[in-house]
């Protein structure tokens, strides 16, 4: 008997959908259009964040020092670093003799930069390298270790800026996530509850004389409630498949050829490349699934509210 009324009830639902393809097909336009935005948006922001992730232990920031450093100085300021907060303890040393084959390595031995130069005699000073636990607090680590004694000073001012322009980007896109994301599920919950609305309406004498025969709310609400779960997971299938082909597009022709060389600009080698979507499978469709189940029932139940005060 339960098994009869289950199936009833998920039976009414699906013909509910067959009866309004009209209405159905622009809810789930509206829904596959809401995902794939917010799937974009998650994405993007997980790559930023993978990215960032990596750069942390390997993007570099380099120290300058005095030319004239003892050990025992390099050694005790090599010790305040490694003590700061949000600093890695694997730090490297570049004596003054490396840093004249790190700068002919940099900008090639017939630069007018090394022209004239030897191994004992250049301007080159020695150097501490280091990487961050966390790479947003690069310009704050960095303003402290300036301060330090026998520092003269960090790396270009530009890596700082490329660093405060990726953290910025990854920021930005959770805040467009959030906002973009919650603007669109509005409007989704109230196509969805207005393509069911339809459906109520031509059925509120049915629903009436159910009410009056002892249905209850949770029996007269379960098939509409069916039918926008099953509109959901219609959209959620659609917005998975078309957001993994756009992204494996995306990634194979767009992105992937000149990421290495813009990380590479950025002093950056370690073969960092854009997330394979299955990496992001799990999680794009746990969030498709949360969304179409969710804005599928938010959307009936508020649909149905006036209908049930019988």
């Amino acid at each position: 008997m339960k098994y009869n009324i289950i199936s009833y009830l998920i039976g009414d639902g699906i013909r509910n959908i067959s009866k309004n393809k009209k209405s159905t097909f622009s809810a789930i336009i509206i829904m596959l259009v809401t995902m794939l935005t917010v799937g974009i948006c998650f994405v993007v922001g997980e790559n930023a964040n993978a990215i960032l992730s990596k750069m942390q232990t390997d993007y570099p920031l380099e120290i300058f020092l005095d030319n004239d450093i003892t050990v025992s100085e390099k050694d005790k300021l090599e010790n305040e670093i490694r003590n700061m907060e949000y600093v890695n303890p694997n730090i490297t040393y570049i004596s003054k003799d490396e840093a004249y084959f790190k700068a002919i390595e940099r900008v090639g031995k017939d630069s007018v930069m090394v022209a004239g130069y030897t191994e004992k005699e250049h301007p080159f000073p020695p150097s501490f390298i280091i990487t961050f636990k966390d790479l947003n607090k690069l310009e704050e680590v960095a303003q402290k270790i300036e301060q330090l004694d026998h520092v003269t000073g960090t790396t270009s001012e530009d890596q700082k800026d490329n660093t405060r322009a990726l953290t910025s980007f990854a920021r930005n896109i959770n805040i467009t996530l959030i906002v973009i994301g919650g603007v669109l599920v509005i409007f989704s919950i109230i196509i969805i509850g207005n393509t069911i609305k339809l459906t109520v309406h031509a059925r509120r004498k049915e629903i009436s004389i159910m009410k009056y025969v002892g249905a209850t709310n949770n029996f007269i609400r379960a098939p509409f409630v069916v039918e926008g779960i099953v509109i959901g997971l219609i959209a959620s299938l659609l917005s998975l498949i078309s957001l993994a082909g756009i992204y494996v597009w995306v990634r194979n022709t767009v992105i992937g050829s000149g990421l290495e060389g813009w990380l590479g600009r950025l002093g950056i080698s370690s073969g960092i490349q854009i997330l394979e979507f299955n990496q992001l499978f799990q999680n794009v469709l746990l969030i498709f699934l949360a969304m179409g189940i969710g804005i599928g029932v938010i959307g009936s139940l508020l649909s149905m509210k006036k209908y049930l005060k019988v």
